[in-house]
C-alpha cells in the first residue's frame, strides 16, 4: 500500500503518489511525461506531444455531454528541487519521500512538488472517476514552468482546441484567481582574477542558515530573511573595519525561491580574526532582533576557520559585495487597485562562484508591465556600474483579469452553491502560465484555483488533505456547470 491510499479523492492522490515516485525537476521531465503517455495508453486515451515536451491528453466526455464545449485543464509537471542541508536526496534519481501529518501531506526534508503536481493529478483523475460529469476534456501538462515558463512559451497555436481553460496552479482554496504578474530575470556575471592570499591573513567561512525561505512571489511580502542579502550585510559590517577578500561565495539554488542558505569563504588579517567574528555576530544579532523576530526566527550565522591559500583581489571582492548589496530585493510596490496585492518585487535568488567568475540571478515581477520594464532597466544600470556583464532573457507577460468571463461566472456560481459563501476574487503576485497561453490564444477564457499549499519552493512545502477534497468538489461542479452552459 502507498502512503496516500486512504486519502480522498482516491484517484487524485493515487496519481500524485505515482508522480512523486518519478524525479521531475525542471528540465528533467522526460521520465514523468513518459509515465503519463503509458498511463494514457493503458486507458485508451489519445495524446500528443509538442516539440518542447508539453503533453496533451484527451479525455472523452461523460455520456450525454459529448456535444458540450471542450474544456482545457492545465498544470505543469516540473517541480522546484530544494532540500535541507542535512537531507541526502538526489533529485535526478530519488523519489520524493511522502509523509502524512494530520491534515497535511508533506515530504521528508525536500520540496513536495504539490506545486503543481496536485493540479496535474486532478486533471488526469477525471479519466478514472466516473462520478464527475463533464464535457470533452483536454489536459495540458506543461514542462519547465519553474525555470521561466518556457514550456508554456513553446505551446503553438492549434496544439489544443478548447477555448475555456481551468488552470489548477493556485494555492488558496477560498479564492478564484483571475490575474497574475509578469516577470523577467536578470543575471549578473563578474569575472575576476585570483591571487595568493597576502601574508599574515587567515581563511574564514561564514555560513547563513536556518531561514524559512519560500516562494519569491507568494511569500515576498512576509518579510522573511534572504540568506544572500544577510550574508552580504554581515560581510559589509566586517569590511568597515578591515580588508576582506573573497575566496568564493554561494547561496540559493532557484531564481524564484527566497534563499534559505548562503556561505562565503573569505580572507581577513590574522590579527583581526577575532574581531571579524565579533562584527559578524553583532550584525547577525541586530538583524535577528530588529528585523526578523517573530517573522523568521531561525536565523543562524556561523564563522569557522578554513584553509585559504588563494583569494580574489581586494577590488574584485569589493565589487562583488557592493553589487550584492545594491541589487533591489523584496517588495518594491503595492497595488493601487487590489488591496494587499504586491504589485512589483525582486528576489535575489542565486549567487554562485565558478572559478574566478561570480554569477548572480534575480527574479523580478510586476502586474504593471511599464513598472516591470523600469525595474529591469534599473537592474541593468546597477550591473553596468559594477562592471558586470548583464544578461536579461525574454520574460513572460502578466494575465489581465476578465471579470466578464463565462468560466469565472460558472466557477463563482458553483462555489457559492456548494459552500454557501462567495469566493474571493484575487490576482496573484507570481507567474502563471495563463498569460503566455493567452498570447497564443487571445480568445482563451481562463480561471485558476487550487487547494491550500504552504511553503511552496521550500522543504516546508505541504498540501492540505481536506482542501484537496474541497477543490475537487469545486472542480467537478464547475465542469458540470460548463458542460450544461
Amino acid at each position: 500500500m502507498g502512503k496516500l491510499d486512504r486519502l480522498e479523492p482516491a484517484a487524485v492522490w493515487r496519481i500524485f503518489e505515482q508522480m512523486s515516485a518519478v524525479p521531475r525537476g525542471s528540465g528533467h521531465e522526460a521520465a514523468v511525461q513518459a509515465m503519463f503517455k503509458a498511463w494514457a495508453d493503458a486507458r485508451g486515451l489519445a495524446w500528443k506531444e509538442d516539440k518542447v515536451g508539453n503533453l496533451l491528453i484527451s479525455i472523452p466526455a461523460s455520456k450525454g455531454l459529448e456535444h458540450a464545449a471542450t474544456v482545457l485543464i492545465q498544470g505543469h509537471v516540473d517541480m522546484v528541487c530544494e532540500k535541507n542541508a542535512a537531507t541526502k536526496h538526489d533529485f535526478t534519481r530519488d523519489p520524493i519521500k511522502l509523509l502524512v501529518e494530520d491534515d497535511w501531506v508533506t515530504a521528508d526534508g525536500t520540496t513536495l512538488g504539490a506545486d503543481n503536481g496536485i493540479g496535474c493529478a486532478m486533471g488526469l483523475a477525471l479519466a478514472d472517476d466516473e462520478t464527475v460529469r463533464h464535457g470533452p476534456i483536454e489536459v495540458l501538462l506543461t514542462v519547465d514552468e519553474e525555470r521561466g515558463l518556457t514550456g508554456a512559451a513553446g505551446v503553438e497555436p492549434g496544439f489544443f482546441s478548447a477555448r475555456t481553460m481551468i488552470n489548477l496552479d493556485s494555492e488558496q482554496d477560498d479564492a478564484i484567481f483571475v490575474g497574475c504578474a509578469g516577470g523577467r530575470d536578470t543575471e549578473y556575471v563578474l569575472k575576476n582574477r585570483g591571487t595568493r592570499a597576502p601574508k599574515d591573513t587567515v581563511g574564514r567561512k561564514v555560513t547563513v542558515g536556518g531561514l524559512l525561505g519560500g516562494h519569491s512571489g507568494l511569500d515576498i511580502h512576509k518579510g522573511r530573511g534572504n540568506a544572500i542579502k544577510i550574508l552580504c550585510r554581515v560581510l559589509l559590517a566586517a569590511r568597515d573595519e578591515m580588508d576582506l577578500r573573497l575566496v568564493e561565495i554561494t547561496g540559493g539554488s532557484m531564481r524564484n525561491a527566497i534563499p534559505r542558505e548562503a556561505e562565503a569563504k573569505v580572507v581577513v588579517p590574522a590579527a583581526q580574526a577575532r574581531r571579524f567574528k565579533q562584527l559578524v555576530d553583532a550584525a547577525c544579532g541586530r538583524i535577528a532582533a530588529e528585523e526578523l523576530r517573530g517573522v523568521d526566527d531561525g536565523l543562524q550565522v556561523k564563522v569557522a576557520a578554513v584553509q585559504a591559500p588563494r583569494c580574489l583581489s581586494l577590488d574584485s571582492s569589493r565589487a562583488i559585495v557592493d553589487l550584492l548589496a545594491a541589487i533591489p530585493n523584496g517588495v518594491l510596490a503595492m497595488s493601487r487597485d487590489i488591496a494587499g496585492l504586491v504589485e512589483s518585487s525582486s528576489n535575489l535568488g542565486v549567487v554562485k562562484t565558478e572559478g574566478g567568475t561570480v554569477r548572480m540571478v534575480c527574479c523580478s515581477r510586476s502586474s504593471v508591465m511599464a513598472s516591470l520594464e523600469a525595474i529591469v532597466r534599473q537592474h541593468a544600470a546597477i550591473g553596468a556600474l559594477a562592471g558586470a556583464e548583464v544578461r536579461q532573457p525574454q520574460g513572460y507577460p502578466g494575465w489581465k483579469p476578465n471579470l466578464a468571463s463565462a468560466a469565472l461566472a460558472a466557477t463563482r456560481a458553483r462555489y457559492k452553491q456548494t459552500f454557501g459563501a462567495e469566493a474571493q476574487l484575487l490576482a496573484i503576485h507570481a507567474g502563471l502560465e495563463c498569460g503566455l497561453l493567452t498570447q497564443k490564444y487571445p480568445d482563451l477564457d481562463i480561471v485558476s484555483f487550487g487547494p491550500n499549499i504552504t511553503g511552496a519552493h521550500s522543504p516546508d512545502e505541504k498540501v492540505q488533505i481536506s482542501s484537496v477534497e474541497k477543490i475537487w468538489t469545486l472542480f467537478a461542479g464547475t465542469l458540470e456547470e460548463l458542460a450544461r452552459a
